[in-house]
């Protein structure tokens, strides 16, 4: 295993993260740090980076090289975006960094960007038709996604410092700068003429300023799931909170809960692009993406030296499986087994391809929880599921996933405080996965992949298992018909294993 470090030299912040990459392609991310420096207001200010941003730069840079060097992640990208692009002493501190730091800066154009964005969303989301906004300190990067392709990019010149600035809206809003701020960012949407005609289904909102927003929106609807990845509000949600943060002064919208202090300042310039954008173009849906600029930079070094990601859900959680030590060839014996039961079942139980989903997540991780403990290790899988950002994943399919593979060990269940999020027929569709996933452990207690299971059938009373093997299955056999009253009661019919000999 290789270790990586990339290192953000942002407009509003410098960040880190180290990550740990498998030979197979996966990774886990080891650190994540940032360092607030606001390069980009001095770069608004006086078109260059001040001695002591200068300064401040460099250690930090220095210390991440250092904490890079001390977890053995000998490769390191440095990349930097629009504040390094506009400083007129760019070359300098290019130069500066190199000499005095060891790092070589690559300075990505805004195009470079918006791809590296977008390149996080594809590897993560499944998007039929989006807009994904990154709103840095001094630009906003947009990237057309349709069926998790890239379709089209740009760079606005603009972002929440240097609005910020131009139009005095640190503190008290003055309605007058705000119309005019309004009016620009209109007239700014004109000049990307593909956005017009879009006709996108979502914005997914990559940053910091987007991040906050879903945390607020979550504490006013306690929201019970943690995840950011893949959180959504609507249109409404965010008039609301723009209505909100611009009706404050600095002073009581630090006081907001959910809202970082340190975006305080500069979260309403970044509301109003995003809430334009949305009013514009006609668009009700914000996704978070719990990913961005640097994770696309992972996944680019990964397809261009490692391995090109295909399917995003079974990288995922080959990933996770590869994390934390699971046994693959037992989690993919499992699913195997849980596919032919759920196919021989779903026409006459109204399972779809959405369930199908689930119970893949369910069956690849119900024993994940074993790395934190094997005792009561359901509950740890449980939490684990729920809180990985698993991609190509909803919410709902999450919790559904997670409460599937707890159910495996017959876990008691309570489902009150994730109401707003499945109802009982999805509590009685998890019974279902939660059992098939249950008989489908069993057929591979020993895991040896001693079963192959040739037929399945449904008859008026019974559902007939046949399977065949050349080892001793009695003891599978015996403990998949543990499952007979369970099955009764749910599926309404007897469960029958035969052994063809």
């Amino acid at each position: 295993m290789s270790k990586l470090g990339i290192i953000d030299i942002g407009s509003n912040s410098v960040r880190l993260i180290v990550s740990e990459i498998h030979p197979s392609g996966g990774f886990k991310i080891l650190m994540d740090l940032k360092e607030t420096l606001r390069i980009g207001l001095d770069v608004e200010l006086n078109n260059k980076i001040s001695d002591n941003k200068l300064k401040e730069c460099l250690s930090t840079l220095k210390n991440f090289k250092l904490l890079c060097d001390t977890m053995g992640a000998n490769n390191i990208i440095t990349v930097a975006t629009e504040a390094i692009r506009k400083a007129s002493n760019n070359s300098m501190f290019i130069n500066l960094v190199k000499d005095d730091v060891g790092l070589n800066i690559k300075v990505l154009s805004g195009t470079e960007e918006a791809s590296l964005d977008a390149k996080s969303v594809i590897n993560s989301l499944y998007i039929e038709n989006s807009l994904v906004i990154d709103i840095g300190g001094s630009s906003t990067e947009l990237a057309w996604v349709k069926d998790n392709k890239i379709i089209q990019c740009a760079c606005l010149p603009f972002g929440s410092i240097n609005l910020t600035h131009r139009y005095n809206i640190e503190n008290i809003i003055d309605y007058k700068e705000e119309a005019k701020l309004k009016e620009f960012l209109i007239e700014s949407i004109k000049d990307v003429p593909w956005l017009v005609t879009g006709n996108f289904k979502s914005i997914i909102g990559i940053g910091g300023s987007v991040r906050n927003l879903s945390r607020i929106d979550k504490i006013k609807k306690r929201y019970p799931i943690d995840s950011f990845h893949n959180y959504i509000f609507s249109d409404l949600d965010l008039s609301y909170m723009y209505n909100l943060l611009k009706s404050k002064s600095l002073k009581d919208r630090s006081r907001i809960e959910g809202l970082s202090k340190d975006r305080a300042d500069i979260i309403v310039a970044s509301t109003s692009i995003l809430n334009t954008l949305a009013q514009n173009l006609n668009i009700k849906e914000i996704v978070v993406s719990g990913k961005g600029l640097r994770e696309g930079l992972l996944y680019d070094y990964i397809e261009k030296n490692i391995c090109c990601i295909n399917d995003i859900l079974e990288y995922s959680l080959e990933s996770i499986l590869e994390n934390h030590n699971v046994d693959l060839v037992h989690a993919k014996n499992v699913y195997n087994h849980s596919k032919t039961l759920f196919n021989a079942l779903k026409e006459k139980y109204n399972l779809n391809e959405d369930l199908l989903k689930i119970l893949k997540i369910a069956s690849y991780l119900h024993d994940v929880g074993i790395s934190m403990r094997y005792y009561d290790h359901e509950k740890h899988s449980f939490y684990m599921i729920l809180n990985s950002q698993i991609s190509g994943v909803n919410h709902k399919e999450l919790l559904m996933s997670a409460y599937t593979a707890a159910f495996h060990k017959k876990i008691k269940s309570t489902f009150c405080q994730y109401s707003s999020i499945i109802n009982r027929l999805d509590i009685h569709y998890v019974e279902l996965l939660g059992l098939i996933l249950r008989i489908s452990e069993s057929f591979d207690k020993t895991l040896l992949g001693s079963i192959t299971i040739t037929d399945c059938s449904l008859t008026d009373d019974s559902f007939i298992i046949k399977v065949k093997s050349n080892k001793d299955i009695s003891l599978e056999i015996k403990d998949a018909l543990k499952c007979k009253d369970l099955f009764l009661e749910l599926f309404h019919r007897d469960l029958v294993v035969e052994w063809d000999l």
